[in-house]
């Protein structure tokens, strides 16, 4: 083994043991780079280290094998980390909630491509009730458990989720970022739309097109979209969106719907025939973004 993993190897164990894990952080997050370039030897690394005692230090084994250009054997890396997460140290994991939320993410992202999005839900809601100080804090796993759900097309493990008041977002070591947020509630959206709950999905889209910006997302241009086409199937209108709601909105977002507002205009008019005259007029929009049925 190469003189720089006997020393990550030597530091996770002497630390874990010290109960000295804030450090140990600090150095798994420099090691990172180091581990990348031995990645041949990290079954060995791994060989050498107990689950239980030292989960920090799997955990960036695990998270540098997933960033890996070809993973060699996933079905093997996915019983690791299906292993990993049942179960490792809470305690431990939660001084490093960046890393283990990376992990997810890496996670839902190789089962997407591999179209095998169910076989994540069961274990990310394993993963979300490890690091959650309460059930009403938000993690950014959130939203990979909605789209994994939503892509799967199995709803109803995310509801317990949804139906849930968020009371607080979990920092992640300052790494939580706003479209894990924006995520959760499109994807939440989606879902709710998915089962024809309808008031709930308004909701959901709802804030997700007034989470305050300064610049136009994409998720929450795609938010609001499905916003309009959810309030004329609830309310036959565009649902009035609150005062409070970001500029960004009425400046960029609502111009680069225009087709879905000419949408609701024929809509309002009761007549169909101006209906599918806008729809053909925008075929080309509404199919690219997979709704021309749902409009239809």
């Amino acid at each position: 083994m190469a003189a720089a993993l006997e020393q990550f190897v030597n530091n996770v164990r002497n630390l874990s043991a010290q109960g000295n894990f804030s450090q140990l952080c600090e150095i798994i997050n420099k090691s990172l780079d180091i581990l990348a370039k031995h990645a041949s030897h990290l079954d060995n690394v791994l060989a050498t280290l107990d689950l239980q005692q030292h989960s920090l230090g799997v955990l960036a084994i695990l998270v540098v094998k997933y960033e890996l250009q070809n993973i060699p054997d996933f079905e093997g890396l996915f019983a690791l980390t299906q292993e990993f997460i049942i179960s490792c140290n809470g305690e431990q994991v939660r001084f490093a909630t960046d890393v283990y939320a990376e992990l997810c993410h890496l996670l839902t992202h190789q089962l997407l491509e591999r179209k095998q999005p169910i076989r994540g839900i069961p274990l990310l809601i394993r993963a979300v009730e490890k690091i959650q100080l309460y059930p009403s804090q938000l993690t950014s796993i959130h939203g990979d458990i909605c789209q994994l759900c939503l892509l799967a097309k199995c709803f109803k493990p995310a509801l317990p989720f949804l139906a849930t008041d968020v009371t607080d977002i979990s920092k992640e070591n300052s790494s939580y970022d706003v479209k894990h947020f924006l995520s959760y509630y499109y994807y939440g959206g989606m879902i709710y739309t998915g089962l024809k709950k309808f008031d709930q999905a308004l909701y959901f889209y709802e804030i997700a097109v007034t989470t305050p910006a300064m610049a136009v997302s994409h998720i929450m241009l795609e938010a609001y979209k499905k916003y309009i086409l959810v309030s004329l199937i609830q309310h036959g209108k565009i649902a009035s969106l609150p005062k409070y709601t970001a500029l960004v909105v009425g400046r960029f977002i609502k111009p680069l719907s225009q087709a879905y507002h000419d949408l609701a205009t024929a809509y309002t008019s009761s007549n169909p025939e101006d209906v599918r005259t806008v729809v053909i007029k925008h075929t080309e929009t509404f199919s690219r973004v997979n709704k021309i049925l749902l409009v239809l």
